[in-house]
């Protein structure tokens, strides 16, 4: 996702998130609780930020979330917004950050959209192949060769316009993960499949405002979280690109949030046949969302007591956004999901030098919106 950002920043060092599962999820997912710390189309006028990792906050991980890692444990990987040049140049960040979750030999990488600097009607096809033979030849390659699959979604410079779905649909239809399916019926868009009885989720929504093809791909998401195998599993974790909320702002400290893209139309407030109040009635234990350009991670809190734990990831590219009402934009970087043997998850951030982060300068909650009570609390 393209973005409007002063080229002057202050880099946050970083968080770690540990977070559990158990607060929404149904009684019998075995999840148990690790410890919690108390506590439109846009231009891309940005500069790179470089993430040297030179910063007078800590990067050390303040919290000790006591989960084991272990042969037995589930490493699930995950980045966003890397943004190719329509010439084919990735920013060093993006590369480096592949190389280090490779490194920690994860299970599948996810990608939450925006691997391409697409949305655009004035680009050619063969444009569009040159950034994706670009992604193929610079970032998949060394996910293929350490035999890793990649299992994306979406982002809306990928696969907005029908030219661009087009392409993505041949792509993606060549690059296929190996992984266990549960319903590749509408691959590469929105899919599901297994990992290690973990029920994972793609959605199809590059578009704003609301979902692609809304009703039939809701009607295909109840149906996925309803089924033996859904709710069999010990979590059910669902990403997309576009999040129901932004959090982020244009500007340091301002508390106009930058709303550009979000899903206004599947907040729950517009109806119970709604993408937000399907995650909440449907036993989902994680959701991850790209397209903010900024590392965040909790619950989204309701005023009927209701919660769904949400990560919204940080770029792997170059533009990272302030925080709404904060002078912090989180550094380029990657998160990792850590199912335990034991049934926890850890989530935890890393920088592209492939620093783990501290959450000590992350606020202890965000306003999505004030007018329905809704916040985001860690």
């Amino acid at each position: 996702m393209k973005t409007k950002v002063a080229a002057k920043t202050t880099i946050l060092a970083g968080f770690l998130l540990v977070s559990t599962l158990a607060a929404c999820s149904p009684s019998n997912s075995g999840f148990q609780a690790a410890a919690l710390p108390s506590t439109d189309s846009d231009t891309d006028n940005s500069q790179s930020v470089p993430d040297t990792g030179d910063t007078t906050v800590p990067t050390t991980p303040d919290t000790d979330d006591g989960i084991t890692d272990s042969a037995k444990s589930l490493r699930i990987h995950a980045f966003s917004d890397m943004n190719i040049d329509t010439d084919g140049t990735y920013s060093s960040n993006t590369i480096s950050i592949v190389k280090n979750m490779i490194s920690k030999q994860p299970a599948v990488i996810l990608g939450v959209g925006d691997y391409i600097d697409g949305e655009k009607t004035s680009l050619s096809d063969s444009t569009y192949t040159k950034m994706w033979s670009a992604f193929s030849t610079k970032v998949m390659s060394l996910m293929r060769d350490a035999r890793i699959p990649f299992m994306a979604t979406p982002g809306n410079h990928d696969a907005y316009y029908s030219q661009e779905r087009r392409l993505y649909k041949t792509f993606w239809g060549n690059n296929k993960g190996k992984v266990e399916f549960v319903d590749d019926s509408n691959f590469p868009f929105y899919y599901s499949f297994v990992q290690e009885d973990v029920f994972f989720v793609s959605l199809d929504d590059a578009n704003y405002s609301n979902l692609y093809n809304r009703t039939t791909q809701l009607a295909w998401l109840k149906t996925q979280l309803t089924s033996t195998r859904a709710k069999g599993a010990r979590a059910r974790v669902v990403y997309g690109h576009i999040p129901l909320y932004s959090i982020v702002s244009t500007k340091a400290n301002s508390s106009t949030v930058y709303s550009n893209g979000v899903l206004t139309s599947e907040r729950r407030t517009a109806g119970s046949n709604t993408l937000e109040a399907i995650l909440l009635n449907n036993n989902v234990d994680l959701v991850i969302f790209g397209h903010s350009h900024s590392f965040y991670s909790g619950h989204y809190t309701y005023p009927d007591g209701k919660k769904l734990q949400v990560i919204s990831m940080p770029c792997a590219g170059s533009a990272p956004r302030y925080l709404v009402g904060t002078s912090t934009k989180t550094p380029v970087g990657y998160v990792e999901l850590l199912f335990s043997e034991t049934n926890k998850l850890s989530i935890r951030y890393y920088n592209s030098s492939g620093t783990q982060q501290s959450l000590s300068s992350l606020p202890a909650s965000l306003t999505l919106d004030s007018k329905n009570g809704v916040k985001y609390v860690r």
